[in-house]
């Protein structure tokens, strides 16, 4: 059986960030990271899901939050580095645009700004109207206008830009599902769906909504539906819309919170998108006390909804907010996909150590891609070497259990 120094089980944003900094920082010791690919069909698919399988998440340093700002601004620095050396671009810069007729709101973001003074521009409705004839909002709000590095990340080239920086530094890559944890002395058996086992002397889960199912204390961790519109546009309503950037506001309809809205992006599929999602709606599926997902084929609950369109009278309210939004917008088609959020106690990620040579980083709260890589280099600097690496406060990161 072989033994890692450490293993990271999750190969989502989080893990792949977390390998990608122990191979840089740790070169002596032998490591691996453990999940399984993307499956080719979605809608046939049995075993177990992430919700990275997607081309854009909006990247940007303001935010209400002084800790997710300064997550983000950590790992924005990162990014150009890791396009770099892997030699994949996954970093698009086209700005994003925040809007909130919420006074509450503008307060925050002006300190995060202050803070860490990202390029940008306030806003009012005749400056958004002027730079963005193609879009509308309500007449009273505030906007920031944030440039630079601002705009958004394809999350599957960065895993993948992450896992050939990691690979070429040497550590071990096993495409599988890791089913299950024994803690045997000074060593932690991983036993694999696949039938083999391996053994690490510590171990990092990153593993999102299945983080509970390997650990025995479960975890505050909620993991709820998130439905997902995609508006397919043609190549003249992308050259209408090229200068727009990735928008996230606090209107648009009355029974969401708060949306976000990625600007055309082309997929896999040839076709180009406008996708968005909202906050603060009923889309929540699975019970609000279920912590984890179960990784077994039995769990029904969470593979029947990857398997779905998303919620029907989600998407309907998201069509009517991309039409409110975008002037004149002329849709090809519509196509809707099913996502799953994973939510921690404080809203911040459980970064910790739980148990001898047992730690986490999970728990995206639906804010974690951009900041992915600051997630993953905590916990792997924890993991590591018991030590916290970072300004921020680590109590503000603590695990908190079940009771």
């Amino acid at each position: 059986m072989t033994t890692y120094d450490i293993a990271v089980i999750g190969k989502g944003l989080i893990g792949a960030g977390a390998i990608r900094h122990l191979s840089l920082t740790q070169p002596d010791l032998n490591i691996c990271i453990i999940g399984p690919d993307e499956p080719e069909n979605r809608k046939t698919h049995d075993g177990v899901f992430a919700s990275h399988y997607d081309q854009g998440r909006i990247t940007r340093v303001l935010d209400p939050s002084p800790t997710w700002g300064n997550l983000a601004r950590q790992s924005i620095k990162q990014y150009a580095l890791i396009e770099s050396a892997s030699g994949i671009q996954f970093h698009h810069k086209v700005g994003c645009l925040r809007a909130t007729d919420l006074p509450e709101k503008a307060d925050t973001i002006d300190a995060v700004g202050e803070a860490f003074s990202p390029p940008y521009t306030r806003l009012d409705a005749t400056g958004c109207s002027t730079k963005y004839p193609f879009l509308q909002f309500s007449d009273e709000f505030t906007a920031w206008d944030e440039t630079g590095d601002a705009g958004y990340i394809n999350p599957r080239t960065l895993i993948q830009a992450q896992l050939k920086v990691a690979e070429d530094n040497g550590a071990t890559i096993i495409r599988e599902i890791a089913e299950a944890i024994v803690q045997e002395n000074d060593a932690i058996t991983i036993n694999l769906r696949e039938g083999d086992s391996i053994q690490a002397k510590k171990i990092l889960i990153s593993a999102g909504g299945y983080t509970n199912t390997l650990l025995d204390r479960k975890l505050v961790l909620p993991t709820k539906t998130h439905s997902i519109l995609k508006v397919e546009v043609d190549s003249d309503e992308v050259q209408r819309l090229k200068s727009m950037p990735s928008i996230i506001t606090t209107f648009s309809h009355p029974n969401v919170k708060s949306l976000y809205m990625l600007p055309p992006v082309e997929y896999p599929d040839g076709k180009t998108y406008i996708k968005l999602g909202s906050d603060g709606n009923p889309d929540e599926l699975l019970p609000a006390k279920q912590h984890f997902l179960d990784l077994t084929k039995s769990d029904t609950t969470a593979i029947g909804w990857f398997h779905s369109d998303g919620h029907l009278d989600i998407i309907k309210i998201l069509k009517s907010s991309v039409h409110n939004m975008i002037r004149d917008l002329k849709a090809v088609n519509y196509e809707s996909v099913p996502c799953l959020l994973t939510y921690t106690d404080h809203g911040n990620p459980y970064i910790d150590k739980l148990d001898n040579g047992i730690y986490v980083a999970t728990g995206g709260n639906g804010a974690a891609a951009k900041s992915s890589d600051e997630i993953g280099r905590l916990g792997a600097m924890l993991c590591a070497t018991d030590q916290w690496d970072s300004e921020l406060n680590q109590d503000n990161f603590r695990c908190v259990y079940m009771s």
